[in-house]
């Protein structure tokens, strides 16, 4: 049976990425959406040699849109960090363009400034995911928070 401590604040560095919960080489084992909530989880799992295996999980809270690239096994983490929204719509300028008439993210903007400046007026946060390996792109959430999971 899986055991689960509380959702604590995930501390990012916005020039060094994550530092608690520390991601880098972890795998992605499962990817959860739940849009009428607005949540994301991604289960995380560590392993080294001769080290207990860690188990985190990754919850953005607040979600208004997500993109991943490659979503397969195995996925590994490189790194969860904070981006400018600019930084952001310029990185991943083609598919905001293509899916604009499409009403995604938001139907109301025109351009990628004014988007920009909508997402920033909301509150919420550009978080760029990393893969080392295959799962790779953004959440645009209000916040993101980790709890470590152990099994019995």
């Amino acid at each position: 049976m899986d055991k689960f401590s509380e959702w604590q604040e995930c501390q990012i560095d916005p020039s060094q990425g994550m530092q608690v919960p520390a991601v880098h080489d972890n795998f992605v084992t499962a990817l959860s959406l739940d849009l009428e909530q607005g949540t994301l989880i991604l289960k995380t799992r560590y392993e080294e040699i001769h080290q207990r295996e860690e188990q985190t999980d990754l919850r953005f809270s607040g979600v208004l849109t997500h993109h991943f690239n490659d979503i397969m096994a195995p996925s590994i983490l490189f790194d969860v960090e904070y981006n400018t929204f600019r930084t952001l719509l310029n990185e991943w300028e083609w598919l905001f363009l293509k899916r604009k008439n499409h009403g995604w993210p938001l139907c109301s903007c025109e351009t990628l400034p004014e988007l920009e400046n909508l997402l920033e007026e909301r509150g919420l946060q550009a978080y760029r995911v990393r893969g080392s390996r295959h799962l790779d792109g953004f959440v645009i959430a209000e916040k993101v928070e980790y709890r470590l999971r152990t099994i019995d």
